[in-house]
């Protein structure tokens, strides 16, 4: 019989797990979690072991299955060993801090007692790295890499966590707007890393080509893992992969094959099982019909309310969620998303979240003010289709003046064609077409001109006036001081378009007959031309 802290045969136990960890570094995670499940199934080991079990599986379905990562890690609090609770509550912490779990500071201070309690390597990276997840989860860029960049991750003793610091580095990089940093990070890491590593590198490749602006290449690398993938594809990797796809589509001009790769992706729909698909609603934001993914939109801003972590790797689809919400009448949920970006901003005080959260703040206000300010820091952010975008948001907003909006709209449509983002760049052009009809159509007269625009005591003066009176007799005509009659006649010029009273004799007499219908002054009948 198996003892309260060890198994009946040890020597099996550590095989079995052995064997899983080669799984998992083949890229073969779920045959990894089917042969630990089978062993806790079988239920041979001791209570140790059996936790030991539940605490890998749960490390194992950490990316793609959150709900059953916590609910495996919570099962293995009371029987892990006192020498591995460290690893185990780090492992638990970092799960929670990724979904935005309100219990994640309490298991991140449980899991730093356990570590003081029994150092080991191990657990302490798994430690930094579910703290750097809770820094990411606020939206605290700078401080999340600063934990990462203190881990060695070539160090014998943390050989095992490599993967996750190295991938986490380069997600920091991204959502720092340090593109070429990133590639070269990427770059170095297809040879260096295991298979387990390549669904997750090439999802992070296509996010960073989508932000520079080389649609075409981020949606060839998509397509090709997706199709032909190395090793079997996680839940979040093929997500990730899918939604550069679905972006690129959009962003083409084919929202039907948008939809039918969103419709193919069947997204999880509680949280945190949905956590994972978020790179798809945050895609989605694209449609130019967003009405036909309002739950998917819906659940996408509830989870950013939880972890601003779904969002740093795209963080060009923030403002683009911001219209989407607002084209679905929803301002509340716009204002929510835009005040998260802000958020970002004042964490991670780098030009790309500064012109994000600036254009974000611009669609919820209407203010072409925090625009044109979004547009001067994107165009120091490296980021191309986030520049556009705010480009052409710049263009539509009626408060900006013809030439810059032409301008605007120009520019957007050079930006777009540069990145690939050919039906982007169509309706920069139409924007711009739009716009030059508009100046070439004669401008309708400002509301308050015109005859029906007088007042009953303004058609009064201007009907003297007209008839040949001086200011004077239309004073006492009127009971009116001569000043108060200056003002009326002032404002009857200006309504009526004329400087002279032979321009307002020649309007008056042309006038039909019924307008304006009170016309006449109330306190004389209607004079004869040259009436003293």
């Amino acid at each position: 019989m198996p003892g309260p802290y060890g198994a009946a045969d040890p020597h099996r136990h550590a095989t079995l797990l052995a064997a899983a960890d080669r799984l998992e570094l083949a890229g073969r995670a779920a045959e990894a979690r089917d042969l630990l499940a089978a062993e806790l199934a079988a239920d041979r080991a001791g209570a140790a072991d059996r936790a030991l079990l539940r605490g890998r599986l749960g490390a194992g379905y950490g990316h793609d299955h959150p709900a059953a990562a916590l609910t495996y890690l919570g099962l293995a609090r009371s029987g892990v060993p006192p020498e591995r609770r460290a690893w185990s509550r780090a492992t638990e912490a970092w799960v929670a801090a990724r979904v935005g779990h309100p219990d994640a500071d309490a298991l991140l201070r449980s899991a730093g007692r356990a570590r003081a309690a029994y150092p080991a390597p191990a657990a302490a990276v798994r430690l930094t790295l579910a703290r750097a997840a809770r820094a990411l989860a606020t939206g605290a860029v700078p401080t999340a890499g600063d934990m990462l960049a203190a881990v060695d991750p070539h160090h014998p003793a943390v050989r095992g966590e490599a993967v996750a610091v190295r991938l986490d580095r380069i997600e920091v990089q991204l959502a720092l707007g340090r593109y070429e940093d990133a590639a070269a990070a990427l770059d170095a890491a297809y040879p260096d890393l295991p298979a387990v590593a390549w669904p997750a590198l090439t999802a992070w490749s296509g996010r960073r080509l989508l932000a520079v602006g080389a649609l075409p290449e981020a949606d060839a690398r998509a397509r090709l893992a997706l199709d032909r993938p190395a090793v079997p594809l996680g839940v979040e990797a093929r997500a990730a992969l899918t939604a550069v796809r679905v972006e690129v589509a959009y962003r083409t001009g084919r929202p039907e094959r948008a939809r039918a790769l969103l419709a193919d992706a069947r997204p999880a729909r509680s949280w945190p099982d949905r956590i994972p698909y978020a790179s798809l609603g945050l895609a989605a934001a694209g449609d130019p019909e967003p009405a036909r993914h309002r739950d998917l939109l819906r659940a996408v801003v509830a989870d950013l309310t939880r972890t601003a972590r779904p969002l740093l790797a795209v963080a060009h689809c923030g403002p683009r969620l911001v219209q989407a919400l607002l084209l679905l009448g929803d301002a509340r949920r716009a204002r929510a998303v835009a005040d998260r970006l802000a958020e970002v901003a004042g964490r991670t005080p780098v030009p790309l979240w500064s012109g994000l959260a600036g254009h974000a703040d611009g669609l919820v206000r209407r203010d072409p003010e925090a625009l044109r300010a979004a547009v001067r820091a994107l165009r120091r952010a490296g980021a191309r289709p986030a520049l556009a975008d705010a480009l052409l948001d710049l263009a539509r907003s009626p408060r900006v003046r013809l030439p810059e909006a032409r301008a605007a709209a120009r520019e957007a449509a050079a930006v777009y064609g540069r990145s690939g983002a050919t039906g982007d760049q169509e309706t920069a052009e139409r924007w711009d077409g739009h716009l030059d009809v508009t100046r070439r159509r004669p401008a309708p007269r400002p509301p308050g001109h015109g005859l029906a625009a007088l007042t009953a005591r303004e058609a009064g003066v201007a009907d003297l006036l007209a008839a040949g009176a001086t200011k004077q007799q239309v004073a006492g005509r009127l009971h009116l001081s001569v000043h108060t009659v200056d003002t009326h006649v002032r404002a009857v010029y200006a309504k009526l378009g004329v400087r002279s009273r032979l321009q307002l004799a020649r309007l008056w007499d042309a006038r039909p007959v019924s307008a304006p219908p009170d016309a006449s002054p109330s306190a004389a009948p209607r004079s004869s031309r040259g009436a003293g």
